[in-house]
């Protein structure tokens, strides 16, 4: 059977390879200041046990990522499907440990000086793990259907990377509306950039999954920006974390 990825012209398959990487450069410098680089930067919060797992674990399935997208470019569909379970475990632990770092960070907070802030800001990372979680299901039930598995992985991919670009975003502008918006933006554009084939089924389905990525833009425009709908995300929140409204 012949794989996607060897359907897929060679100036394509450089596209996406740029815009992998660029992906995975966004990754390692969000990330550097609070753990890559920690000890260089002292940035942020002291590291703990669940924190460290998380970064551990996240890092494990972005080389794994990186290593399927790689091998089965190169026409290895089996070296792809040898990672495959690993991959998928990986996932599921990255998708669960990142929603617990979320919610204890948010438990951790102090009322008296934070406010309201902890529960607003835990949108952010709720609304793209949801979305994550939902490309991951579609990529592991399209298995047979290459076309559609790639471009899941790929939604799933650039929807994940939403936070560290967000970090990055923030050498360069102050943190607010335009890193939370902008970060989302440069998911989906990097997205829509990776994914400029020819084929018309995976067209299909790359339509879809930038639907729902826009579908996500705007749900948390409504969250940040309507009372109603800030209110019953603030009463959601707080039963979820005992974290005080």
């Amino acid at each position: 059977m012949t794989s996607a990825a060897s359907a897929i012209p060679a100036t394509n398959r450089r596209i996406e390879d740029w815009f992998v990487g660029l992906a995975l450069l966004l990754l390692v410098v969000g990330f550097a200041p609070t753990f890559y680089l920690k000890p260089v930067f002292e940035a942020g919060k002291p590291l703990t046990l669940l924190v460290i797992a998380h970064g551990v674990t996240t890092t494990a399935w972005i080389v794994v990522f990186a290593f399927q997208y790689f091998a089965v470019n190169a026409g290895s569909r089996e070296r792809h499907k040898t990672v495959g379970v690993i991959g998928a475990v990986l996932f599921g632990l990255v998708v669960a440990l990142s929603l617990v770092t979320a919610v204890a960070r948010v438990a951790s907070a102090s009322p008296q000086v934070s406010g309201p802030a902890p529960l607003i800001g835990l949108a952010y990372p709720f609304w793209v793990l949801f979305e994550v979680t939902l490309f991951g299901i579609g990529a592991l039930a399209s298995v047979r259907r290459p076309e559609w598995h790639r471009h899941f992985q790929f939604a799933g991919f650039f929807s994940f990377i939403a936070p560290a670009t967000a970090r990055a975003l923030r050498f360069v502008v102050p943190a607010g509306p335009i890193v939370t918006y902008g970060s989302l933006l440069i998911s989906i554009l990097l997205y829509v950039g990776a994914t400029r084939l020819k084929d018309v089924r995976s067209g299909r389905i790359s339509r879809a999954a930038v639907v729902a990525l826009g579908i996500q833009f705007l749900t948390l425009l409504l969250l940040f920006f309507s009372l109603d709908g800030a209110s019953l995300w603030l009463q959601f929140a707080s039963a979820l974390t005992g974290y005080p409204q």
